[in-house]
């Protein structure tokens, strides 16, 4: 029976319905097309980089194309299902929750959302890529014929991952232990990258005969994993092994099904994704901050003292912040692990931890007031000026950041053996942090795009902001650092040259702190009392 005839949506409306709203979604702000073109010419540099090197394949040998296609595609599998839930998340344009009152059965929705995954950037590249691989494994007729729906199932498998991944984390992720868990989790898969780096370089040390060796050994193994199961029955068909291609293909069906069970299961009785609302409920945390009782009880200190205990309570129960936070711990990790595992010494790596995690926490607020939502109207229905916004909200970060800051700079001097350079470090931290809070205080009114809203998926990326995304945190990251750089030019002498140039650094950062954060609050604020009415239609479309 077909869909017109059952009266539920085929696999048509839902592509339809994604190009309809990216095109609207163009249409609603200049800065969506800005940050889209941006987003297409990086993606079409990576393409054409990697792209060029799988059509250089096609001349090599099979022995040699096959793993580094295996490996490729492998990790092209993990990144599409991992990566969302580190890093922009996945496009959100279709969000399963907007067809809860129409009765869209699952059998329809899955197959819908899964083909308009791929109307993207992201999407296009995948597919473009998998292009490029059908052509470097076309050795025979029968073996190019064969890798066409190995490389679509592979294809396929990646977005289904990566939904399924997200939509299920989103429902874990309600709860704080898991929250906690899967932080800790998190940090050490990360961590785990430089002992595996540290075997590949000790390895590459042996000669490049051992390297290659040992890349064939890993594509053996990754060809019978899950996600490189289909990419490996194509390599084995362009090596003429038919037994163990049919074999691959056909348990790589098997996977992407299990993939697509497992996205319909996380989705819910009603396909509307988790429940993920049911914390609303909990009793409200009333806790404040000791330093926000301190504050002036007057008018004028009111409004502020209002946001930064609101934002406060977000650092201390709301996921999206959390899974921010939680990317702090991480940091210093990596400096310290990472030479260990290669079987150095930590040397000055840990100076830099200070600096990284400055930059880090002021720049988490760049989108800050699109966390809000639509209680964002509260702002703009009450008055709220918007300098006491900007000022709360820095204010809140700043109670705990600030505090952190100072440990992790002065702490990485003195575990690198290098206290001589604490002015030096601490003049770099500072400046970072200022000029972040400074950018991020003022890209949040004057560009906001989409977060997921309060009880959402922490890791989607709303109505296809994920061009806006990439666009706006390039543009604020660079900012910082130009404002940073008078600081980070004697820094960067003190580290290399003289420690007494540290002492220039200390100074000039601190000036540069004060004086970015301000002029981002005052410059934030005027423009959040300009734009209120923008911001809050602009915020509420998550």
């Amino acid at each position: 029976m077909s869909a017109a005839a059952t009266g539920q949506p085929g696999v048509g409306t839902f592509v339809r319905l994604k190009f309809t709203l990216l095109r609207n979604g163009f249409r609603r702000s200049p800065w969506q097309v800005v940050a889209f073109v941006l987003g297409a010419l990086w993606a079409l540099g990576v393409t054409a980089l990697v792209g060029a090197g799988l059509l250089a394949l096609r001349f090599s040998a099979a022995d040699v194309a096959g793993p580094v296609v295996v490996g490729g595609g492998t990790l092209l599998v993990l990144g599409w299902a991992l990566v969302p839930l580190v890093a922009f998340g996945v496009d959100e344009t279709l969000d399963p929750a907007r067809f809860a009152t129409l009765g869209v059965a699952r059998r329809r929705l899955v197959p819908g959302l899964l083909l308009a995954g791929l109307l993207g950037l992201p999407g296009v590249v995948t597919v473009l890529l998998a292009a490029a691989t059908v052509v470097a494994l076309s050795r025979t007729p029968a073996a190019t014929v064969f890798a066409v729906p190995a490389l679509a199932v592979t294809v396929l498998t990646a977005v289904a991952a990566s939904r399924a991944t997200t939509t299920a984390a989103a429902a874990l992720l309600h709860r704080r232990r898991t929250r906690d868990a899967v932080a800790i989790v998190g940090g050490l898969v990360l961590v785990s990258f430089g002992p595996l780096a540290n075997v590949a370089l000790g390895r590459a040390g042996s000669g490049l005969n051992a390297l290659a060796d040992l890349g064939r050994a890993v594509a053996g193994v990754a060809g019978w994993t899950p996600p490189g199961l289909a990419v490996a029955a194509a390599a084995d068909a362009a090596g003429g092994r038919w037994g163990p291609a049919v074999l691959r293909f056909v348990l790589a069906l098997l996977v992407l099904g299990l993939v697509l069970a497992a996205w319909a299961l996380a989705l819910g009785p009603a396909g509307t994704g988790p429940a993920t609302h049911a914390a609303a409920s909990a009793p409200a945390d009333d806790r404040r901050h000791r330093l926000l009782d301190r504050l002036p009880d007057s008018p004028a200190w009111a409004p502020v003292t209002a946001v930064a205990v609101r934002c406060t309570r977000y650092w201390r129960r709301d996921p999206r912040y959390l899974v921010s936070a939680a990317s702090l711990v991480v940091i210093p990790l990596l400096l310290v692990v990472l030479p260990l595992s290669q079987g150095g010494q930590i040397g000055s790596w840990p100076v830099a931890a200070g600096p990284a995690i400055a930059f880090v926490m002021g720049w988490s607020l760049h989108n800050d007031v699109a966390f809000d939502h639509s209680a964002f109207a509260l702002h703009v229905a009450t008055g709220v000026r918007g300098r006491d916004d900007r000022a709360g909200r820095v204010l809140a970060a700043g109670l705990w950041q600030l505090p952190l800051l100072l440990l992790a700079a002065v702490g990485g001097c003195l575990l690198a053996g290098r206290a001589e350079l604490v002015p030096a470090v601490l003049g770099a931290s500072l400046a970072l942090f200022g000029a972040s809070l400074g950018v991020s205080s003022v890209a949040s009114a004057l560009v906001p795009y989409p977060a997921p809203a309060p009880g959402a998926n922490p890791f989607q990326t709303p109505k296809g902001a994920a061009a806006a995304t990439v666009g706006v945190q390039f543009g604020t990251s660079a900012a910082t650092t130009v404002i940073a750089l008078p600081t980070l030019v004697p820094a960067v002498v003190a580290l290399v040259g003289p420690a007494w140039a540290g002492w220039i650094a200390l100074p000039v950062g601190l000036v540069t702190a004060v004086v970015a954060t301000w002029a981002g609050i005052v410059h934030g604020g005027a423009v959040l009392d300009r734009r209120g009415p923008e911001v809050l239609a602009r915020v509420s479309s998550s």
